[in-house]
């Protein structure tokens, strides 16, 4: 099989990859909106395809973007979704969840110097995860490690969370492809979400650290093309894993550099990596990719944590410091 040969339908910024065979499957399938339908429908066209024959749907995690219209593809075509198991959950409670995560988010973005101003104003973004998200049952739950007919192929299910709890890889080692969504991608570093990890909150999560792990193990994956979940496949994974990790000690340098003169919260920090309207209407994006540096950071002994449990900030550590890599429990 060939990289160039494989059926792309583009679905806004989204990529649904079509696999031939038996049975006829979708990685990946687009918000759930009558646009991204239509798109899909006419993509489909193109390639011959009816939606109603399509009889497999597989997402690489759940976000509305690549899900969200799987149960409209089962109710027009009675095609199976399958989910690893995180994917799954979130999805079978999806309105919950997102509640969820907003008042997550926001006790969040407040502790970390985001104005309440601030998070009142981008009310919008939940809006649009709610009105695009879709609330259904998966009828088949993966786990790490399974093995899936799909596209006339074998695909090895591996689980690799960083950018989202529920990422997942369809690995078909035969080709030396692999299905790997917002994974590894070639135009842009995937962010980092941070969702509390269970009912209780507990320690902040840290899924930067994590991440930079599973992209380790995909490098050593001996594949030939990736096919990523927006923009275009990528063919040479190990060098692009080497910048990754190369442009995440870059960013750590600049956030260092920001703590050079005095503690800063993570906001603080935000406001002098971009501009002045990014940081006002993007507030949770730049907080978590800041969070997640400074991850990195506390991690090498390089910063630490310090004032108190309802306004935490950042500071560098000196080389005589006791307190390097110290953490402290709560939503920070």
């Amino acid at each position: 099989m060939s990289a160039i040969a494989l059926p792309l339908i583009h679905i806004g910024s989204v990529n649904a990859w079509l696999l031939r065979g038996d049975p006829l499957t979708l990685v990946d399938v687009g918000p759930a909106d009558d646009v991204a339908y239509e798109a899909l429908r006419a993509g489909l066209r193109n390639e011959g395809v009816r939606l109603e024959d399509i009889e497999l749907v597989l997402g690489t995690h759940h976000h509305l973007d690549h899900v969200g219209l799987a149960p409209a593809i089962r109710e027009a075509s009675g095609a199976e979704i399958a989910l690893l198991g995180e994917a799954a959950d979130y999805v079978a409670d999806g309105r919950a969840h997102i509640e969820r995560d907003r008042a997550y988010s926001h006790r969040l973005m407040s502790a970390h110097g985001v104005p309440a101003e601030v998070i009142a104003d981008n009310e919008s973004f939940w809006d649009f995860l709610r009105d695009n998200s879709s609330t259904f049952e998966p009828d088949i739950r993966l786990d790490d490690g399974d093995r899936v007919r799909a596209g006339g192929r074998e695909l090895e299910v591996l689980a690799r969370p960083g950018h989202s709890r529920s990422d997942t890889l369809f690995v078909d080692h035969d080709a030396g492809e692999a299905f790997v969504g917002d994974h590894l991608l070639a135009g842009i570093s995937s962010n980092t979400e941070i969702v509390p990890l269970g009912e209780a909150e507990g320690e902040r999560p840290r899924p930067r650290t994590e991440y930079l792990r599973n992209l380790e193990r995909t490098a050593r994956l001996p594949m030939d093309v990736l096919y990523a979940g927006h923009g275009r496949p990528v063919k040479a994974h190990r060098a692009l894993v080497d910048v990754r990790i190369a442009e995440h000690r870059t960013r750590a340098a600049r956030i260092a550099g920001a703590l050079l003169h005095r503690p800063q919260s993570a906001y603080g920090i935000a406001k002098r990596l971009w501009p002045e309207r990014t940081v006002r209407e993007q507030p949770l994006l730049v907080v978590w990719e800041v969070l997640g540096h400074l991850e990195l950071l506390v991690s090498a002994g390089l910063a630490y944590e310090s004032g108190d449990d309802n306004r935490p900030c950042f500071a560098l550590t000196s080389r005589a410091d006791p307190r390097s890599g110290r953490h402290r429990a709560g939503i920070r």
